[in-house]
């Protein structure tokens, strides 16, 4: 048996992914964060529906004031009659950006804004226009064709995520940057991180799902990236509270303005930090990890600098699945090496018992095993660490009753089988390969045990604290390493190693098919 730190697909026994934080409605909070002004158009005349009451500091207008007026009272013709043809022609939901010069009471407002057509009204966002230089626009992207050099030069998946956590961080000036992968249970583990030296240290530190809820996970792919300027804000109502087109409170799935929960907020201040921005890594239309960009004081990046990073975090994504891949094919290639070289055995032994388990190539090697069993015919055959063979029918019995549907594979095996906890250390992980499952022939591989480290940050089990009313809660104060030893436990099995599995299982099917007709 031996210790590791546990890999990012590791099996941890307890789910973390908490129902009660994933049924919080986050988009219908009817509240945004106060650096925007929001309003909701009807999709005709784009007529004000509903709008935030900030207006004041930003068009020195109350809100009420704007209700039941069209855009087309506060914009030039030329862009009033763009927003309308763009909104018109736009067939999806995607966010429209514009660059708009609203006209209030003599004054010229100009602003940055987002257009995001809905199926009943339309939503703008608008922010402080923030004007940048003639070359900033060249700058960026030299930057980011930089960037984008060096991810492509990184050797490994790991090395590209360390690579676009140092260059993001000297790029936006976050004061930290976090890349996190999510496990198979949606915990989320830093692979990569770039910090300032009086911030803590969080490489390699595992946060349990509850951080990031299932509906919190689901409106990553509803937005680009989700920015808290500062959890120092007082968050502002929309007027009228209910949709007058939908008569509920409107959806604010897609507003980058939406206000953040108090728990989150809650959250940050036990981080140290006042700021946040975080970008999702999407690979093969799955949320495969974030970008996390921590600051100790209030940040506001501009649209420009916003854009920039959403289209760095997709650049950083392709890369990210393109090295996977060219991973996963060079690991496929050499297992298919080793199958050839064993299946020249498999034909020139007098049986495939021998040709699977004697020779230089074995099947221990193809699918790294500590130990091979093989029942056929009543006998049973073995090699490296295995149970022993009345163990090995014992587990045989229980595979026909209950694991009969093809190759079946855990590297929980004592949790599957309890009766396994007694050789556990040489047993925790199994692939079975039905030959002839009614008459109790199969090959078995097994891997020994490998008692794993996984390093939380801050006790899981205390990630969420409720108080007695059992309807407010509040986050963990303590982020320090929390390690939790899992045990009965073997390595995973990677998708390729069962791959192989199967071919192999079919090339010995249909040589005993041969050897019988």
């Amino acid at each position: 048996m031996s210790n590791s730190v546990a890999p990012i697909n590791i099996a941890i026994e307890k789910n973390y992914d908490s129902e009660f934080c994933g049924s919080i409605p986050l988009h219908l909070v009817n509240l945004i964060q106060p650096h925007g002004v929001l309003i909701v158009l009807d999709k005709v005349n784009l007529r004000i529906l509903q709008i935030s009451e900030n207006t004041g500091s930003f068009f020195d207008v109350p809100a009420e004031e704007l209700l039941e007026k069209s855009l087309s009272e506060f914009l030039p013709e030329g862009q009033y009659a763009d927003i309308i043809n763009k909104v018109k022609a736009h067939g999806n939901q995607e966010k429209i950006p514009f660059t708009l010069s609203f006209l209030i009471k003599g004054q010229k407002v100009p602003v940055t804004a987002l257009i995001l057509p809905q199926q009943d009204y339309v939503l703008v966002e608008l922010e402080e226009y923030q004007p940048s230089p003639d070359d900033s626009f060249v700058r960026l992207y030299q930057h980011i064709k930089y960037i984008t050099s060096l991810l492509k030069q990184a050797g490994s998946y790991q090395e590209i995520a360390h690579v676009a956590a140092q260059e993001l961080k000297l790029f936006t000036g976050f004061d930290r940057v976090l890349v996190y992968q999510f496990d198979p249970q949606w915990n989320g583990i830093v692979i990569a991180q770039a910090k300032e030296k009086d911030m803590d240290d969080y490489m390699g530190l595992r946060f349990p799902a509850s951080d990031v809820p299932k509906q919190a996970r689901d409106l990553y792919f509803r937005n680009p990236y989700r920015l808290i300027p500062t959890r120092e804000y007082t968050p502002v109502r929309l007027l009228p509270v209910i949709n007058p087109l939908t008569q509920r409170f409107t959806d604010l799935s897609e507003s980058n303005l939406r206000s953040v929960a108090k728990v989150h907020l809650e959250y940050l201040t036990n981080l140290n930090i006042i700021a946040s921005m975080s970008l999702p890594i999407i690979i093969d239309n799955k949320l495969w990890g974030l970008i996390s960009c921590h600051h100790k004081t209030a940040k506001y990046p501009d649209y420009e600098m916003r854009s920039a990073m959403e289209l760095m975090t997709g650049i950083l994504s392709a890369q990210l699945e393109a090295k996977q891949r060219e991973e996963n094919m060079a690991l496929r290639v050499r297992l298919r090496n080793m199958h050839v070289k064993l299946m020249e055995q498999l034909y020139t032994f007098p049986s495939f018992v021998d040709g699977l388990l004697e020779g230089e190539s074995k099947v221990q090697e193809l699918l790294s095993l500590t130990g091979v069993a093989i029942m056929y015919e009543g006998n049973v055959a073995t090699s490296g660490s295995t149970p022993g063979k009345q163990e090995i029918k014992d587990l045989v019995s229980w595979l026909r009753r209950n694991r009969n549907k093809g190759l079946f594979s855990t590297n929980t095996l004592p949790a599957e089988y309890p009766n396994s906890k007694a050789y556990k250390e040489i047993a925790s992980g199994l692939v079975s390969l039905p030959i002839n499952a009614e008459q109790g022939e199969f090959i078995l591989g097994f891997r020994s045990e490998v008692t794993q480290t996984v390093n939380w940050g801050g006790n899981p089990d205390k990630a969420i604290q409720m108080e007695p009313d059992g309807k407010t809660y509040h986050p963990r104060n303590s982020f320090a390493t929390y390690q939790e030893v899992v045990k009965n436990t073997s390595l995973p099995w990677l998708e390729e190693e069962l791959e192989a599995a199967e071919t192999l299982r079919n090339a010995v099917l249909e040589k005993l098919i041969k050897e019988r007709y």
